[in-house]
This record gives C-alpha cells, sequence and structure tokens, in this order.
C-alpha cells in the first residue's frame, strides 16, 4: 500500500512537470511512464486516463494552495500585515509556476477541468478576500470608510480578468508580476496610513535584505 502511495505520488509529479513544460495535449500518456522508468501497464493502472491524471494534478494542487495559505491565515506568531505579505508573495509564486501552454491546453481541451479550477478560484478568492477585508479593519490595517462588497468585487474582477492565458499572453508581465501589481493598486490603496507604512517597512526590509545577498555573491576584486 506504501509503495502504490509511493508511485503515485511520483506519477503526480512527473506529468505535472511536462505538462508544465510542454502544455497537456503534447504529452503522451506513454512518455509519463517512459520518464519514470514504470510501464504504461503501471501508469493505467493509477491513472485510466491522461484526462484523470491531470484532475488528479488539479485536486493536489488545489488542496496543497488550500493548505498553505490557512497554515498562514492560523500562524499566530504572525500580525495581520505580514500573514497579508506572506499570502501574496505565495499566490504570486503560484501564478508564475502556471506559465507556457498548460492553462490554454486545458482551457481548449478539457473545458469541464477549466471550469473547475476557475470555480474553485472564484469560490476561494471570495472567501479569502472577504475575511481578509474583515480582519484587515478589525486590526486598523484597512480603512473602514471604504465599502467591503465594492473592495472584494473588484478584486475578484480584476485577478479574474488578468490572471489569464489570454491576457498575460499579450502583456509583457508574469503572472506572478501582474498578480504583485493586482494587490499592490488595491490593498495598498485600503490601507490605513499604520498600516501603509507596515506594509512598506517590511517590502522595504525584504527589498535590501536581497541587495545585501547579491552583494556577498559578488565577486570583489580588491579582496
Amino acid at each position: 500500500m506504501h509503495e502504490d502511495k509511493e508511485i503515485k505520488e511520483r506519477i503526480i509529479i512527473k506529468a505535472e512537470e511536462m505538462f508544465l513544460h510542454f502544455g497537456y495535449s503534447k504529452v503522451k500518456m506513454e512518455e509519463v511512464a517512459a520518464g519514470l522508468g514504470i510501464s504504461k501497464k503501471t501508469l493505467y493502472k493509477f491513472f485510466p486516463s491522461k484526462e484523470n491524471l491531470i484532475r488528479e494534478i488539479v485536486l493536489s494542487r488545489q488542496c496543497l494552495v488550500e493548505n498553505y495559505i490557512n497554515k498562514i491565515w492560523e500562524d499566530e506568531n504572525l500580525d495581520f500585515v505580514a500573514k497579508l505579505k506572506n499570502m501574496m508573495d505565495y499566490l504570486s509564486q503560484q501564478s508564475s509556476r502556471v506559465r507556457g501552454p498548460l492553462m490554454d491546453d486545458i482551457r481548449k481541451c478539457i473545458p469541464d477541468i477549466w471550469n473547475e479550477i476557475h470555480d474553485f478560484k472564484k469560490i476561494k478568492s471570495l472567501e479569502k478576500a472577504k475575511g481578509l477585508f474583515e480582519l484587515g479593519v478589525k486590526n486598523g490595517a484597512f480603512r473602514s470608510d471604504i465599502g467591503q462588497d465594492m473592495v472584494i468585487l473588484m478584486f475578484t474582477i480584476v485577478t479574474e480578468g488578468i490572471l489569464n492565458p489570454e491576457v498575460l499572453s499579450q502583456i509583457p508581465f508574469t503572472g506572478a508580476q501582474a498578480m504583485e501589481t493586482i494587490f499592490k493598486v488595491i490593498f495598498e490603496g485600503i490601507f490605513t496610513e499604520e498600516g501603509r507604512a507596515k506594509y512598506i517597512s517590511i517590502n522595504s526590509g525584504e527589498s535590501k535584505f536581497a541587495d545585501e545577498k547579491q552583494n556577498d555573491l559578488q565577486p570583489n576584486i580588491y579582496r
């Protein structure tokens, strides 16, 4: 049983890697099997079709994202602004992962799964955006004079409208860069002065640390 679970996890990891690189339509099941050094019979034992395999990958990724976000949200050692920053960074990283032909392939070849992905993102975005706004107001980081429903509506419409393959293919930004800009415009606009100062302080501190780390890596000919 443990061995079967290990094989299944290896298949998911390898197939996701291949789908992200080549797209869904161009990867064949026998190529996935060959990449893992297993037989097609073994592969089909766990996943009877390529559609079944991509569905499992999508569900696995959704669970991973949801669990990580919940972990940040429930971390009592982080204040609100730090939680917001960590969540934004993580979502930006996830958006950056899904580049190339995969998402457009899913939309065209298996629209049912595409709709499931879209519905998941929409529902979770609404849930988290509502909770985030309420907690931000309660903690004094977000302004209370801006309508919650309007902020949430703006956030969901903008993310859905920009973070899709067709739009991203027409603009000179990655998914991560687009996500970062969306967060910056919407959330910095609803911060209180105190919340904005703290958020900028965190960003500045991280940028300074990154610059120092980069300098440490550069060779010094005068040493």
